[in-house]
């Protein structure tokens, strides 16, 4: 399964992994207005999250 590292210092909240995400991982956490990892263990690995996040603030780590 992988790991997925968000810098919340890098996030700004825009949602583009919230779009690109093809399994849900990922919601807006309207009060502290960033990302937050909701589905961890539906991630399929296809790094769109981390590919397009504009703030360069997902990794994924991978087996």
């Amino acid at each position: 399964m992988p790991k997925i590292k968000v810098d919340f210092e890098k996030c700004t909240g825009c949602g583009t992994c919230v779009d690109v995400c093809p399994s849900g991982v990922y919601e807006l956490d309207d009060a502290a207005g960033k990302t937050k990892v909701v589905a961890e263990d539906e991630c399929i690995e296809c790094l769109a999250c981390q590919d397009q996040c504009p703030e360069n603030a997902i990794e994924v780590e991978t087996d």
